[in-house]
């Protein structure tokens, strides 16, 4: 939305003017909503306003000349083009609102939306037929009608006007992603270790101690599994079926899970990899424990040391008295991990991920022992 905002400058503080057309308090009220639903996760310091807070939002665009960069995960994006597409009908669900109110302030404040990794996921579960389709939606929808979508948002229409769609996309959205087969492989040993009889302690410190001897130590991955390991966490959705009878949907529980460690360990690459006055980044998802477990992933730790000890204040909910220990192995991970050489494939063995992958899969899939 065009916002026409001219800043004035006096000793006393900051000034920012909109043109009087902008809606003030449809934002407000869309961004509160945000706020409260708890599904943005920053990759940054949230003003002490909130992270969706308008006066906050203005300052970060036109005083400190910053992109704020949306990364939904499939949920969400599905949601911002199935609206665009079909419509709703008020009252929505949960999701449907977090989606429609992210793609109305994001169009209001002129956020960059980026769901690549979205639409990676779609196509592995889906096909290119159907990612390149949605893409295309997704693209329609996201262009130039912040009006429209907030009034979408606040339940005033339940229709987009009519959407003009782009050519077709032809692009090969179902290609393996390497980040994604790692944070696969992982997975597959998380899931391993949970059909395991070790005592869950015993099970995060094999996983910790696999990731150093032969694997890597992904600090997304690690705090997954941490998470699901855990005796007292809420599990529900992370790793899908994993008990069934049909083994074939344990394994799509684990590609799912590894998805969501993915969103994770691309939301972090791109905070670390990206100049921070520049850019900032905030993960959208619905899912409650994505976002719990995207937020851990940001501390205010300036070394190891107080890394591992707010790591253990984050996950005692989880872990109780034994906190403090799952918080060193994974930090004591981290430092090993820095000071070995990456682990070679044994010989013969040409894709080392692939290797694990196929073992880890064997053992889910071999599942109960006879």
């Amino acid at each position: 939305m065009n916002q026409k905002a001219t800043r004035f400058e006096e000793e006393a503080g900051i000034v920012i003017a909109l043109d009087p057309r902008f809606p003030i308090e449809d934002v407000k009220m869309i961004g509160a909503r945000l706020n409260e639903s708890q599904a943005l996760v920053p990759g940054f310091n949230p003003p002490t306003a909130g992270i969706t807070s308008l006066e906050a939002l203005l300052y970060a665009r036109h005083v400190e000349r910053t992109t704020i960069v949306v990364l939904p995960d499939r949920n969400v994006v599905s949601r911002m083009a199935r609206a665009a597409r079909d419509g709703v009908t008020h009252p929505v669900d949960g999701p449907t609102q977090i989606a429609i109110d992210l793609m109305a302030l994001s169009q209001a404040m002129n956020f960059d939306v980026e769901p690549s990794i979205a639409f990676h996921e779609l196509a592995h579960h889906e096909g290119n037929a159907i990612a390149n389709a949605e893409l295309r939606w997704f693209h329609a929808a996201n262009h130039g009608q912040a009006e429209a979508w907030i009034q979408l948002a606040l339940g005033r229409t339940n229709q987009l006007p009519k959407i003009e769609l782009g050519s077709p996309n032809n692009l090969d959205l179902a290609a393996p992603l390497h980040r994604w087969r790692c944070n696969y492989a992982v997975a597959l040993r998380v899931a391993a270790l949970e059909l395991g009889a070790q005592t869950p302690l015993e099970r995060a410190a094999m996983l910790l101690n696999w990731m150093v001897s032969d694997f890597i130590v992904a600090g997304p991955a690690a705090i997954f599994a941490a998470m699901f390991l855990s005796p007292r966490a809420s599990r529900a959705g992370m790793l899908k079926q994993l008990k069934s009878p049909d083994r074939t949907r344990a394994i799509a529980g684990v590609r799912n899970a590894a998805w969501d460690i993915t969103h994770l360990s691309d939301f972090v690459r791109r905070v670390k990899s990206t100049d921070y006055p520049d850019k900032r980044f905030i993960l959208a998802t619905a899912d409650r424990a994505l976002a719990q477990l995207g937020k851990i992933l940001f501390t205010n730790a300036e070394n190891l040391d107080e890394f591992e000890e707010q790591l253990a204040m984050n996950i005692e909910p989880w872990w109780e008295n034994d906190a403090t220990m799952v918080a060193k192995l994974v930090s004591d991970a981290i430092a090993a991990a820095d000071k070995r050489c990456p682990p070679e494939a044994p010989a013969g063995i040409d894709d080392y991920v692939g290797h694990w992958i196929a073992a880890g899969e064997h053992e889910v899939t071999s599942w109960p022992p006879r």
